[in-house]
């Protein structure tokens, strides 16, 4: 491998779910550090904010976002509620950066449709940026944009949706952000649209331990790997490696200053 690159950013990892696939995340945030990389760290289960912040120390260039995913629709009604709760109380309690990840998932279909819209809507009104999980819901989308004002704005993390859904939610003042899986096969129409975004609102993800960009791909994935995406998007947009890095990290610190977190 080359020289490993520093300041990179990597908007959406989950560190406990690497260390659920067994990796140690201390020598990780200890390299990830030393590289300078910065990003947001997200969780899965609505209610594990103080533990990531525990894990993390006091790395303060992680952020944390936390939120009930489209998974939740199939909970109980009291479990549903009692989580909300707790989302409340640690958006007052921590510093949360954004509510995430939260939205639709039609593959999976986790509980109704309406139910997933429901709760979709009922976190992206709690005053913070909006981290959104889409999969196969692109229309769904298109038209709750249509349809509601989302004036804290956010990331579409793991963008993999239609031209359409992209124009729009850049017209709302949303970020797109990439994963590994644009480097896979078959990802030619991913990659035309990459190259023709307003480059000030791209980013960069691993969405780690998914989705491990090619050559990692089949293994257990780190925000480490996403050096490789970088070269990837760098050769795909014609870019020095040196001129992406500075321009993701541009628009990083702006999701961030849009965002007014308090840091302790």
């Amino acid at each position: 491998m080359e020289t490993p690159l520093h300041g990179l950013v990597d908007s959406h990892f989950h560190l406990l779910a690497i260390r659920e696939k067994g990796i140690d995340p201390s020598p990780l945030l200890a390299t990830m550090k030393e590289l300078g990389y910065r990003g947001i760290d997200i969780g899965l289960g609505g209610n594990d904010l103080a533990e990531r912040i525990g894990l993390v120390g006091g790395y303060k260039e992680i952020y944390f976002a936390t939120g009930l995913g489209p998974w939740a629709a199939a909970w109980e009604d009291w479990r549903v509620k009692e989580a909300l709760q707790h989302l409340v109380s640690d958006l007052a309690r921590y510093p949360v950066l954004a509510v995430g990840e939260i939205g639709l998932d039609n593959y999976w279909k986790y509980g109704t449709t309406e139910r997933q819209e429901e709760l979709f809507l009922t976190q992206a009104d709690l005053g913070k940026p909006i981290i959104i999980h889409n999969r196969e819901a692109d229309e769904q989308f298109i038209r709750l944009l249509e349809e509601h004002s989302f004036p804290f704005g956010g990331i579409f993390h793991c963008f993999s949706g239609s031209e359409e859904l992209a124009d729009l939610a850049l017209e709302k003042g949303f970020y797109l952000s990439f994963a590994g899986s644009l480097t896979y096969k078959g990802s030619e129409p991913l990659i035309a649209l990459l190259k023709r975004i307003p480059k000030e609102r791209l980013l960069l993800e691993t969405d780690s331990p998914y989705l491990a960009p090619v050559p990692k791909r089949g293994r257990k994935n780190i925000p480490l790997y996403i050096e490789y995406l970088y070269r990837f998007v760098a050769n795909k947009l014609e870019l020095p490696i040196e001129t992406l890095i500075r321009l993701v990290s541009s628009n990083f610190q702006r999701f961030v200053d849009e965002a007014k977190v308090d840091r302790p």
